[in-house]
């Protein structure tokens, strides 16, 4: 039995724990409503994307915005959005960004996703002027999200959206694949 003393705090803690937002442990990794793990139909039927048959480490199909096409996440504008899949099953998302909006973007992604891990890199320049490259990485159970400040150039962010047990699970079938032909038939 609960003493009367106990209820003030329990209803604190009640009141408390109603206030941590829950979307953020439990919502599952994608972008617009396109999750890690869905089927290639979800974007390839949609005359915005372009797909194409490709062999990668991670994807068998990619799909990409359309030149005209324009997308854009927590506001800012996309320069390249690219969906992986592998047997019509969605493996990853890349978005590439203006570095100028890789805060705000994080910012957004950390509201929807929770609080992520934080690694800090330095990066030069042609010039030989550094940089510090932040790295953000949220992990889920079906993946991870990956966003770092400089992509390649320093004027370029990515976010990355991974299903980082489907690398595994490729290697493997195609290593079976590649000790007995027939089943490639």
């Amino acid at each position: 039995m609960i003493a009367r003393r106990q209820y003030p705090t329990l209803l604190a803690a009640a009141i408390l724990l109603s206030a941590i937002p829950a979307f953020a442990a439990g919502e599952k990794l994608g972008f617009k409503g396109v999750e890690l793990g869905s089927s290639l139909t979800r974007i390839a039927s949609n005359p915005k994307y372009d797909c194409r048959i490709v062999s990668t480490p991670i994807a068998d199909m990619v799909c990409s915005l359309r030149p005209n096409e324009k997308e854009t996440i927590a506001g800012a504008p996309i320069d390249l959005l690219f969906y992986f899949y592998d047997q019509s099953t969605l493996t990853g998302i890349v978005v590439s960004l203006a570095e100028k909006h890789f805060q705000p973007v994080v910012n957004a992604l950390s509201e929807k996703f929770g609080k992520p891990s934080l690694k800090s890199d330095s990066v030069k320049s042609l010039k030989g002027d550094v940089f510090e490259d932040r790295i953000y990485r949220w992990t889920r159970p079906e993946g991870s999200l990956q966003a770092q400040r400089y992509a390649g150039r320093l004027d370029k962010s990515s976010i990355r959206f991974t299903d980082d047990a489907a690398a595994h699970r490729i290697e493997q079938r195609r290593a079976l694949l590649a000790k007995d032909p027939r089943k490639d038939l």
